[in-house]
């Protein structure tokens, strides 16, 4: 759809030539009908004008509301100023008189009784110079056509809004509309009554798609029970190309004005179109986004060739030297890294110069392990030198602590000088852990591999990306079979972003699943995120996103520890699940999606259709109550024919026939021995109805091998973990395994996992984790 980006430049013009940002509600009308949207037909009358025929024959109307017009009057009905009339030159005149009467005088009475909620331009004034202000402010009332809506009851009028957020940029939301937008919106469930999108990553389908759960879409569309069409999708998706459009138009990537915040509430419908009944616009100049880092510089960075380290102590084991020692044991060549150390000459046999001026060459990384203080003089020296492409800073204080935001401000500056001057230099951190970066051979997390072992010998399709350390090495340690390709804490993101470092990743092609916590992004950063994750999505890979900071006390955390803004988590939820991640709703969730991902992401989720075992009823129970949940939509698989003879048979086989019956979930008993459990998942997986399996056991059964040693041995070879391995090895579907015990069956868990078998310690956990990670990769 075109947008008359002339008309509305010279609307916006206007306003703002009289110090105004807020259009006036014709004005509204005016930007609406050039982005194509439907509007009534209204006239303005200014104050001592007299209504002529011609102009309320024009609205083609019997009866018109009149509004009264002022920039300092937002709630127009609380003061007398919405009313209704005959379309009559009488009528009109004479109602619009009586409202330019008693408006200023009802208006007055409200602030002085309510001082708090005065405009700025009225808050020194009272009396009757109150209400001259008021006077003069009126620009006189509309007119406008009094339209009759089509309704099917609650939900027949639609919500339209558009704000421009600092993170995602344009963001539309939709929903329910009218007086009962507040009380239907906290009456029903999750995505029922609003809903939220991007503007700019979304198209018109897309949106149209995230509304139609909505109770209006439900409502308008005609799908409640009885119910009658009152519009079709072409006349929302005109609305909604409109909106599309003035964020296109009007936002920091457009040109001009940015919208900050429109909103027409409601839209009704009107002979099968969609209508404007009201409207609020405010708008601003384009905020100043970051100036885009030279993503280049990241190649060497994750990949170099020459390192050096500051702050490395040549007696004791500090932040510095663990850095260094963990550097080395990575595999980094020793003769390409240095110490910047005066009076030393070598290192654990790492090189020694007194000042980073004497660093032989422009070195690839360059960590810095010194305090916050530090930091500022230590970045004018690699750039006043030149003497570095990338910086990881570790120390904390920077911007999170008061005081600490002048030191921020100088590393920035100086970042942003050297740039200038073709010296571009990239910074990770301040108050990050560190890199893990497996292709280019280096580990600088401050943490002993005493404390994080790395197995040389894990998994390692995973890129992680955090900008809190600390939640990022404790994933690791939980998930002791992982070894990320790359492991990033961003810290406080002074320069390099989350949204950066995916973007490096996103071209790595053994990077199967990006496991992502953030706690707020920096301006315009959250859309190139969200847009670096659609593009991974769309490869068929997964990001596995937590977002921190979903309440005011989350936010005022966030703060303190990274000095990052936590931005409106409903927007970024929406946003981010939009883009194709899995947004999890908790840290266990998140630990659980990631295990999956990594160890079944690049097998065939074909459907919902769940074949489950048990040795104990109350599992198979849980496992049916669970195939069901907020999110999720599993279905137990009939077995074929040929599955229940199979498994008959390997039940009459372990003498189990006479106890019990083919049924899925099956209930096996706790008689039922390795052999007996490997065989029914076996036959579930060669089930063409079936498209995920789940095996879940309860250990403490003397029938199967779970214990750490002696006779009943999971390391013996006849175990269901080397069966199950086995079988796994041998079929592409997903395959996930419950072990519900106490801590005597931890080791018999991670054997499960070690042989690549996602292993839960709940079946109904599993099965709900299942759900969540199918409905996300089945809506790809």
């Amino acid at each position: 759809m075109s947008i008359e980006v002339e008309r509305i430049k010279s609307i916006l013009e206007s306003a703002a030539a009289e110090s105004r940002f807020a259009l006036l509600e014709h004005e509204v009308y005016g930007v609406l009908a050039a982005a194509g949207c439907g509007v009534p037909r209204f006239f303005l009358l200014a104050p001592g004008q007299k209504p002529t025929p011609q102009a309320i024959q024009a609205l083609g109307a019997q009866r018109v509301v009149l509004k009264i017009v002022s920039p300092e009057i937002i709630h127009k009905t609380d003061v007398g100023g919405v009313v209704k009339a005959d379309a009559t030159p009488e009528a009109i005149a004479a109602a619009a008189a009586k409202m330019l009467e008693e408006v200023p005088q009802r208006y007055a009475r409200s602030l002085t009784e309510r001082p708090g909620h005065a405009p700025a331009a009225y808050r020194s004034l009272s009396g009757k110079a109150l209400e001259e202000a008021i006077v003069r402010d009126i620009r006189g009332v509309l007119v406008v056509e009094m339209l009759k809506c089509e309704s099917e009851g609650p939900g027949s009028e639609i919500l339209f809004g558009l704000r421009y957020n600092r993170e995602f940029g344009p963001v539309l939301t939709v929903g329910i509309g009218g007086v009962d937008t507040e009380l239907l919106g906290a009456a029903c469930k999750k995505g029922m009554s609003v809903v939220n999108g991007s503007a700019a990553l979304l198209d018109d389908a897309s949106l149209l798609r995230i509304f139609r759960p909505t109770l209006a879409y439900q409502r308008v569309a005609g799908l409640t029970r009885g119910g009658r069409k009152l519009a079709d999708d072409a006349a929302i998706s005109k609305v909604m190309s409109g909106m599309r459009g003035l964020a296109a138009q009007l936002s920091a990537e457009g040109a001009g004005w940015t919208l900050q915040e429109l909103e027409v509430n409601p839209f009704g419908v009107v002979d099968g179109k969609l209508v404007a009944l009201d409207g609020l616009l405010k708008f601003g100049p384009c905020p100043t986004l970051p100036i885009p880092r030279p993503i280049s510089s990241l190649g060497p960075m994750m990949k170099p060739s020459s390192i050096a380290v500051i702050g490395v102590s040549a007696k004791g084991m500090n932040m510095g030297r663990i850095i260094l020692r963990n550097m080395i044991e990575a595999g980094f060549d020793k003769s390409r890294a240095w110490v910047v150390r005066p009076g030393s000459d070598e290192i654990d046999g790492v090189k020694c110069v007194p000042e980073i001026k004497d660093l032989p060459e422009r070195v690839d990384l360059f960590v810095l392990a010194v305090g916050a203080e530090q930091v500022p003089d230590t970045i004018e020296a690699l750039v006043e030198h030149d003497k570095a492409v990338g910086v990881i800073i570790i120390a904390g204080g920077m911007g999170e602590k008061e005081g600490g935001g002048n030191l921020d401000a100088r590393v920035k500056t100086a970042i942003a000088r050297g740039r200038a001057d073709r010296k571009p230099l990239v910074a990770n951190g301040g108050n990050c852990l560190g890199i893990v970066s497996r292709p280019g051979r280096y580990h600088t997390l401050f943490i002993p591999t005493t404390k994080l072992p790395l197995r040389s010998d894990g998994k390692s399709n995973v890129g992680f990306v955090s900008q809190s350390g600390a939640y990022m090495i404790t994933r690791m340690s939980k998930l002791d079979w992982l070894s990320p390709r790359y492991a990033v804490s961003t810290g406080n993101q002074v320069d390099l972003t989350v949204g950066d470092f995916l973007r490096y990743m996103a071209d790595d092609p053994e990077v199967k699943t990006f496991a992502v916590y953030s706690e707020g992004f920096k301006d315009g950063d959250g859309l190139a995120c969200a847009r670096a994750i659609k593009e991974i999505v769309d490869g068929g890979r997964d990001v596995i996103f937590y977002k921190a900071g979903r309440t005011s006390e989350g936010k005022k955390a966030t703060s303190s520890h990274t000095a990052s803004l936590a931005g409106e988590y409903e927007v970024c939820e929406s946003i981010i699940a939009q883009a194709g991640a899995h947004v999890a709703g908790s840290f266990n969730d998140f630990l659980d999606l990631l295990k999956v991902s990594s160890l079944m992401g690049d097998r065939t989720w074909g459907g919902r259709r769940l074949a489950a075992l048990s040795n104990a009823g109350y599992e198979t129970v849980g496992i049916a109550d669970a195939v069901r949940g907020p999110g999720w939509d599993l279905k137990l698989a009939s077995l074929s024919a040929e599955s229940t003879k199979r498994i008959s048979q390997a039940l009459a086989k372990g003498k189990l026939d006479a106890l019990v019956d083919v049924h899925n979930p099956l209930d096996l008993t706790p008689m039922a021995d390795d052999e007996a459990n490997a065989a029914a998942v076996r036959t579930f997986l060669d089930d063409p109805g079936v498209d995920l399996v789940l095996c879940a056991t309860v250990p403490l059964t003397p029938a199967m091998a779970t214990l750490s040693d002696g006779p009943q041995a999971f390391t013996n070879a006849g175990s269901l973990v080397h069966r199950l391995a086995a079988i796994v090895a041998d079929t592409n579907k997903p395959v996930v395994a419950s072990v519900d015990s106490g801590v005597l069956y931890d080791a018999y868990s991670r054997a499960l996992e070690d042989k690549g078998i996602p292993t839960f310690r709940s079946a109904d956990v599993a099965v709900r984790i299942l759900g969540l990670y199918a409905e996300a990769r089945l809506s790809r």
